[in-house]
This record gives C-alpha cells, sequence and structure tokens, in this order.
C-alpha cells in the first residue's frame, strides 16, 4: 500500500497525524518507552561522522549538536569525541528521560525547537540528526545547520527501521521477515506523513551542502530479549497513534505481535523472557558545508 492510497482511505487520519504526534513525543509514558526500549546509537556513527570531519577539518572538536535527541541515546555516543556535546529535542518529557538516565560531564541537554538553534554563527563542528530529520521543517532546519556550523563543518543524518532478532537458521530467518513485514503493513495507515522520508532513506530528501555521502547500511548487533522486541514496536509512533485511536486495537496487535514471536522463538512458557541476539540496521547521510562558506 503506498502512501496515496492511504490517504485516500484515511484522511482524517493522517489531517491531525502531526499533532498527534507531538503530543505523543511528549507525553511521559511513551517518553519512558522510548527510553528503556530504543538502545544507544552504535558508537560506529560517532566514529565514521568524525573520520568524515577530520579529512577536511583540522581545528579542535570543540561542539557537537544533537538535534532531535530524544532521550540521549544519539548524544553520548558523541561525548568521546567533543568537549561539549549538546541535545535538543522539542520534548520536554524525552528531555527529562535523557537527563535521568544519560548523563555524561559534557552532554548538556534542554527543550529546543530544531528551527532555531541557539548557536553563534560558524560555532559548531558536527550537528547530528538521528531518526528525527523527518520531523523539521527541512528549508528552515538546513538554513540553521549551514549558520552554526564552521566551513567545513559536517552535518550527519541517520535513520533506522526496525529492531530484529537475528536467528542461525534461515528459514526462521524468512519467518521473522515476513513478520515484521505484516507489521509494518498493519502499521502503515497510522505512520505519520512525514515519516515516510524516514521509511525511505531520505531518498527524496535534497541535503544543501558542498559534499553529501551516503553510506551503505551500519549493523548494530547485542543481546537483547523477546521483550525489547515488543517494547521496541510500542515505542514507535504509529503504534502510539493507534493506541491513542483504539486502545483495544492496538492491545490485540501488539499481543498477536508477542504471540507469533514467541512461535518463531519457540517459547512456550508466557512467563520466559530469553535472551536472544538482535540486530537494527543503519543508513547514513555524511554532508560537508563548503570551506569558503
Amino acid at each position: 500500500m503506498n502512501y496515496s492510497v492511504c490517504l485516500n482511505l484515511y484522511p482524517s487520519l493522517f489531517l491531525n497525524s502531526y499533532q498527534m504526534v507531538n503530543q505523543q513525543f511528549d507525553g511521559e509514558e511513551h517518553a519512558q518507552i522510548y527510553s528503556l526500549y530504543r538502545p544507544d546509537i552504535p558508537s560506529d556513527i560517532a566514529q565514521k561522522s568524525v573520520e568524515f570531519l577530520k579529512k577536511k577539518f583540522d581545528g579542535t572538536l570543540e561542539v557537537a549538536v544533537d538535534v532531535g535527541c530524544g532521550c540521549g541515546q544519539s548524544s553520548v555516543i558523541l561525548a568521546p569525541f567533543f568537549s561539549r556535546v549538546r541535545g535538543l529535542d522539542v520534548s520536554e518529557a524525552q528531555i527529562q528521560e535523557a537527563k535521568k538516565h544519560r548523563v555524561y560531564s559534557n552532554v548538556e541537554y534542554s527543550v529546543q525547537e530544531a528551527e532555531t538553534l541557539p548557536f553563534e554563527n560558524g560555532s559548531v563542528q558536527l550537528v547530528t540528526a538521528g531518526a528525527s530529520l523527518h520531523w523539521f521543517d527541512l528549508e528552515v532546519f538546513f538554513r540553521e545547520v549551514r549558520r552554526i556550523l564552521t566551513p567545513g563543518g559536517v552535518f550527519v543524518a541517520y535513520t533506522y527501521h526496525s529492531l530484529r532478532p537475528l536467528l542461525e537458521c534461515p528459514l526462521r530467518m524468512k519467518e521473522v521477515d515476513a513478520i515484521y513485514k505484516q507489521i509494518y503493513d498493519d502499521l502503515y495507515p497510522y505512520w505519520p506523513p512525514e515519516a515516510h522520508s524516514s521509511l525511505e532513506k531520505y531518498k527524496s530528501v535534497h541535503f544543501p551542502f558542498e559534499e553529501v555521502l551516503r553510506i551503505p547500511d551500519i549493523r548494530q548487533m547485542f543481546n537483547g530479549k523477546l521483550s525489547d522486541l515488543v517494547g521496541f514496536i510500542e515505542s514507535m509512533s504509529s503504534f502510539q497513534i493507534m493506541k491513542k485511536k483504539d486502545s483495544n486495537e492496538a492491545e490485540s496487535f501488539i499481543h498477536q505481535f508477542r504471540v507469533k514471536l514467541r512461535e518463531i522463538l519457540m517459547v512456550s512458557d508466557d512467563s520466559q523472557d530469553p535472551e536472544i541476539r538482535l540486530y537494527r540496521d543503519f543508513y547514513c547521510i555524511l554532508c560537508r558545508k563548503g570551506q569558503e562558506y
């Protein structure tokens, strides 16, 4: 199903989706779920961002700004590389979670809109937007990013779609893929229009920089639990919108997802929450501001 079809089938849903997303991201309950079930961003992204920056910038790495930082998962990975990291998000609830659970001596969090970045011209070496770019007014945001970046400074956008179990058996992995395809098909009508550019890996976004590099997917693998997979789906904006519109439908949806996961993972006891191997794939775009600007 494509976006235009969804728009025709569910016009009232899409008319109010942006407002609903803003409200649910600012909710304390959703912020707690987001903080708990969204793992920290892989350090590889920070490493590649800094390597790209250093290719044409030999100054001191003083300030990095993470816009749309959520609960700080994307901010803390920058701490080892910069003297000062600022994590910004429009949601007060998300910022409070970041201050509680992702505390670093050189990382500061504050509530701030992406379209008004509180930094002097040319004062920032790196700006990042992790799984958040699609929520911004891009024309205004990019103008602000270019304003605050030092000549040769770098902007990095990245996104990811899902957290999945990684199984050794190829046939069982096909079953996993089929389940997630169904999950995303079912949630598709609830995705806000802004989220579609993320689902499409920002392919339709024009990045107004002198150098733009799209790098291959970065895979993050780690140990987790079945409950992490369920919690990740519950943290998604599309599920939160479904929940707001019909809590019974959302409860049934997440129950069926849990049942299917248990079947594939061969977990018979509902009380069990076994440790399993998990993965998620990131898509990353590296952008450089020209030296002459």
